[in-house]
């Protein structure tokens, strides 16, 4: 008897090693099954995104550098050098339409197919008169008569640089809100998994140890999975830096504080000079290093309070917290431009890089962070204008 107790126990705790065992496996498959769809979804949507928004970028840049084209041509007297700067404008023109073809052959949502309509809408009512005016400035002996054209078509330009700005900033939205809504789908797979675990433990005493270990280690990756994608969500993968959600989040608090104390802040709008003919003649992977190597550079003259990060492409944002004048501005400033200033060797060329910098002074008299950054942006185009490798404070 008591052997066929022995006996009955032992089938009853292998049978429950089994229930146990196959509960654990079923549990443990569907949790990756869902995981791994989750991660796919997320990646997938990130993909297309990304996608979209370095052709944005690009198409972005692409109006800026014809702008910019635009406004030299009219300085310009030489015939030649009319004519060189005319087909780096449709070259640019060329790169815009490349960008706009990735765009519409990937996923596109409902807002994303609008805007592209207004897009297209505005830059087919604008492109004849703007082809018109760059090849009535080729042939101007006398650009002074150009100027009132010029400055319409300078404010067309904005308005669909203004446009492809929205764009961007929807696309960073829709990668915000993929990486939210994984993040709740991966809470309430957690939910999940605690439940079944409980019913598991519930199953054997003996087992608990086991299933509560199994448990937690879950858990834990799990909490690494969530912060990584946390992480992913407010930094640049490229340098680490805060990208530009962060940043907006960041400027808004500083705003905020500058309002309350009645001091100066300020930001500082860095973009490298002529950084996309390095992307073009030495490959993006050259300029990615070089992105890393200026990202070191930059942060070791910054103060430990102030924060440095990426708005996008070779454009850089810094907020420097509570400063006493403008003056220190102009200190940091410096420090930059100096650091910025470098050299580089590949394949027995020295490349020389430097840095156009817009410094806005916050107080409480700004309006918003999003003013604050366009009017940084705009002193950074006056020194840019002025001859770049300086900066320019407003």
């Amino acid at each position: 008897m008591d052997q066929e107790q022995k006996n009955v126990k032992a089938y009853v705790y292998l049978l429950g090693f089994l229930v146990i065992f196959i509960a654990f496996a079923i549990t443990s498959t569907y949790s990756y099954l869902q995981y791994s769809q989750i991660r796919t979804e997320l990646i997938t949507a990130t993909q297309n995104n990304d996608r979209q928004l370095n052709a944005a970028m690009e198409m972005r840049v692409a109006v800026r550098e014809r702008a910019i084209l635009l406004w030299h041509m009219t300085l310009q007297t030489d015939y030649f050098e009319k004519n060189e700067a005319l087909q780096q404008f449709y070259n640019h023109g060329s790169n815009y339409h490349k960008a706009r073809m990735v765009i519409l052959t990937s996923q596109l949502s409902s807002e994303e197919k609008s805007l592209m309509e207004v897009l297209d809408k505005e830059t087919t009512k604008r492109a004849p008169v703007l082809r018109a005016f760059a090849d009535r400035l080729l042939l101007a002996e006398d650009n002074a008569e150009h100027t009132q054209s010029l400055n319409q078509t300078l404010t067309d330009q904005i308005i669909v640089a203004d446009l492809l700005d929205s764009m961007i900033a929807l696309q960073q939205s829709q990668n915000e809100y993929a990486r939210y809504h994984s993040a709740e789908e991966i809470s309430d797979l957690v939910s999940t998994l605690i439940m079944f675990m409980v019913l598991i433990i519930t199953g054997g005493f003996m087992f608990a140890t086991y299933v509560i270990m199994t448990t937690t280690k879950q858990s834990q990756q799990l909490a690494k999975v969530n912060d990584r994608l946390e992480h992913l969500a407010c930094h640049d993968n490229l340098t680490g830096l805060p990208n530009r959600m962060f940043l907006l989040q960041q400027l808004e608090r500083l705003l905020s504080l500058v309002h309350r104390k009645k001091n100066l802040a300020a930001i500082m709008f860095i973009d490298i000079d002529n950084f996309k003919s390095i992307n073009d003649t030495f490959g993006h992977d050259f300029g990615d290093q070089c992105l890393k190597s200026l990202t070191k550079n930059m942060m070791s003259v910054l103060r430990g309070f102030d924060i440095l990060g990426r708005l996008g492409g070779d454009e850089f944002l810094v907020l420097i917290n509570e400063i006493e004048s403008p003056n220190q501005t102009a200190i940091i400033a410096h420090k930059l431009l100096e650091i910025l200033d470098t050299q580089y060797t590949v394949q027995n060329d020295t490349i020389s890089i430097s840095a156009s910098i817009g410094v806005y002074i916050l107080s409480d008299q700004t309006e918003s962070a999003k003013k604050a950054i366009i009017l940084a942006d705009r002193a950074m185009y006056q020194a840019k204008e002025s001859g770049k490798n300086r900066f320019v404070i407003i």
